[in-house]
């Protein structure tokens, strides 16, 4: 059955936004789960491991800085990986630098217009990772005025969001040299 279904799923994964699905319902942890047994199957080991290749393939795909700017323009943030990608976000700040910082800006009006608890976390989430990775984040964030708009999301009836607020406001604050302790 397990062979049945791992056979299934590579060769759905390339079938249209199968794949990215797949990432996101947590697919690349089943199986390593997977993997970690013994199987005594060998055709079942090579199609999990080309699984797992093709789960990677997809989650470069999904990190990709144009993934991410369609996103945020769209308003309808989640916690998607590129967000807490370490690697996303060293290989892209410069590209939040694009049109004066239309990303960032966009982010910070989705700070003041969304009333979904989701969106407003990741926000502050991404701005935090902004000023923590670019070099002037900290002072580019504080020019467009959003201490004011991250502060009023600090008493947020959603502990998501207040917990990622509180860690804008302490990026914000501190700057990466000193905040770089701080993690979610």
């Amino acid at each position: 059955v397990v062979r049945v279904v791992v056979l299934t799923l590579k060769n759905l994964m390339s079938k249209g936004t199968l794949g990215a699905q797949m990432v996101d319902l947590q697919l690349p942890q089943v199986v390593q789960s997977l993997k970690a047994q013994a199987w005594s199957d060998e055709d079942l080991l090579e199609t999990l491991n080309s699984l797992e290749e093709g789960l990677k393939d997809n989650i470069k795909k999904l990190s990709s800085f144009d993934k991410y700017k369609q996103e945020v323009l769209l308003g309808n943030l989640d916690w998607s990986p590129m967000h807490k990608d370490p690697i996303f976000w060293r290989e892209n700040i410069t590209n939040f630098e694009e049109h004066d910082f239309q990303i960032l800006r966009v982010l910070l009006t989705i700070l003041d217009s969304s009333n979904d608890p989701r969106t407003l976390a990741v926000a502050c989430f991404d701005i935090s990772q902004f000023i923590q990775c670019h070099p002037a984040g900290r002072i580019i964030v504080t020019d467009l005025k959003a201490k004011e708009r991250v502060m009023k999301l600090m008493n947020h009836e959603s502990a998501e969001v207040t917990k990622n607020a509180l860690l804008c406001i302490q990026r914000l604050f501190l700057g990466a040299k000193y905040a770089s302790f701080l993690q979610v």
